[in-house]
């Protein structure tokens, strides 16, 4: 992390598990993973956990006695118990250079063998959270833990917050794909932990709106390059003498040039900015020492701990009818 940069860490949910529901051979060392994954999000530091449906997958007890156990603020506007009393508290604000971002969270997916937690309709839930902290915070963001089908209602649905970072989308977002003018501004870093969601955002006057300038950004980098391939031809000439016997070529540089004053334009207006990048988690990362000797010893263990009991259920006799079959569905 670069020296002064002190960023707000969230997940949008699902971190814990990658099912709704754990095979009994691995339930251990998929609690332990959990349990692991926990304390090295204390170690990285992270300001907000929303809880999305596959966090369940152990069973409510086991997910609170996480919560309990960690400083990191669980949150989650609509789970509740059997009494329909919050599970979590429903937001968090977090302060940051001398401003104030609210964040609340929702999933509208619980795993169907979960009977002891409920959901509030999530639209008039996350609603009531945003209006009752709008006042008291410069933004609003909110985590969706959401099946794919919903994700394109969201903006409707929360016109009122300035971000939404989604969970469990398996597709991600593009930097070049544009967002709606004014917000709120929608990303997904996708499923498996391949990719870390950034964004960077620039205020000079919180009175005026957020300007997206990811595609702008993104296009000004790739047109440039387009240009600077077409003047290697001749370093000495302007690419217009080069090209003067091809108008196709010129017609296009035209279009370019035209392209690249369109979007710095829209930099140079700017005055609060937001920028998204979508970062692959790969090889090329740093990576801590320190972290990555305690990430190796968490999934040995977990590993050892599923051989273990994969070994233990093949001495299981099983039924002369067969293994029984068991449907699993999230609802």
């Amino acid at each position: 992390m670069e020296k002064g940069i002190d960023p707000i860490i969230l997940d949008a949910g699902d971190a814990f598990f990658a099912s709704a529901i754990l095979a009994n051979q691995n339930a251990d060392g998929d609690k332990l993973q959990a349990k692991g994954l926990l304390q090295g999000y204390e170690k990285i530091g992270c300001d907000a956990l929303n809880v999305g449906g596959f966090d369940l997958a152990a069973g409510k007890e086991f997910l609170m006695s996480l919560s309990e156990g960690s400083s990191i603020p669980f949150i989650s506007a609509n789970l509740t118990d059997t009494n329909d009393n919050l599970l979590f508290p429903a937001q968090v604000i977090i302060e940051r250079s001398g401003f104030k971002i609210g964040v609340t969270g929702f999933s509208d997916l619980i795993p169907q063998h979960i009977d002891d937690v409920k959901k509030r309709p999530y639209v008039e839930s996350v609603n009531k959270v945003i209006a009752e902290m709008k006042s008291a915070v410069d933004y609003v963001v909110l985590l969706a833990n959401v099946e794919r089908k919903k994700v394109n209602g969201l903006v409707a649905n929360f016109p009122d917050a300035d971000y939404i970072f989604i969970s469990r989308d398996t597709q991600r977002t593009r930097p070049t794909i544009k967002q709606v003018d004014g917000g709120p501004y929608v990303y997904s870093s996708g499923v498996q932990g391949k990719y870390l969601t950034m964004v960077n955002i620039s205020l000079a006057d919180v009175s005026q709106p957020i300007v997206d300038i990811s595609t702008a950004t993104g296009k000004i980098t790739s047109i440039n390059q387009r240009l600077e391939k077409l003047q290697k031809k001749d370093p000495v000439r302007t690419i217009e003498e080069m090209y003067a016997d091809k108008p196709n070529v010129l017609k296009l540089v035209s279009d370019y040039r035209q392209q690249l004053v369109k979007y710095e334009t829209i930099m140079a207006d700017a005055i609060n900015t937001t920028q998204y990048e979508s970062i692959p988690l790969s090889k090329a990362v740093g990576e801590d020492a320190e972290l990555l000797a305690f990430v190796d010893e968490t999934l040995a263990t977990c590993s050892a701990l599923r051989k273990k009991n994969i070994k233990l259920s093949k001495n299981i006799i099983k039924p002369k009818s067969g293994p029984l079959k068991k449907t699993i569905s999230i609802n």
